[in-house]
């Protein structure tokens, strides 16, 4: 089967496309944090759609289970920590029209 034939399902984003919307994967980690905070802390969750697949040791891992069982499709990885820390944001452009002030 050629390249062409393929049919792939992630997304392909341009320069000014809006970023991938992770809302069912996001609901889906918060409806089963507590169980995967007691069980697999420190660990890498995967996500597809409305489902928690697993918890893999390694982000490795969880891609290579991911595309093995679903194919190449919008899957989300979430390192399963507690508490949720804020993500680290080196640099950031107060410009961006996603920020706003609030002063």
């Amino acid at each position: 089967m050629s390249t062409s034939e393929t049919s792939l399902d992630y997304p392909v984003l341009g320069p000014d496309d809006p970023p991938v919307d992770f809302t069912r994967e996001e609901a889906a980690y918060q409806r089963e944090r507590w169980r995967l905070v007691r069980d697999h802390l420190d660990q890498i969750a995967l996500i597809h759609d409305d489902e928690v697949v697993g918890a893999f040791p390694t982000a490795g891992e969880a891609i290579r289970a991911g595309v093995q069982r679903f194919g190449l499709v919008k899957m989300m990885l979430r390192e399963i920590r507690d508490p949720d820390e804020p993500e680290y944001m080196p640099l950031v452009d107060v410009n961006h029209p996603s920020f706003r002030r609030l002063d």
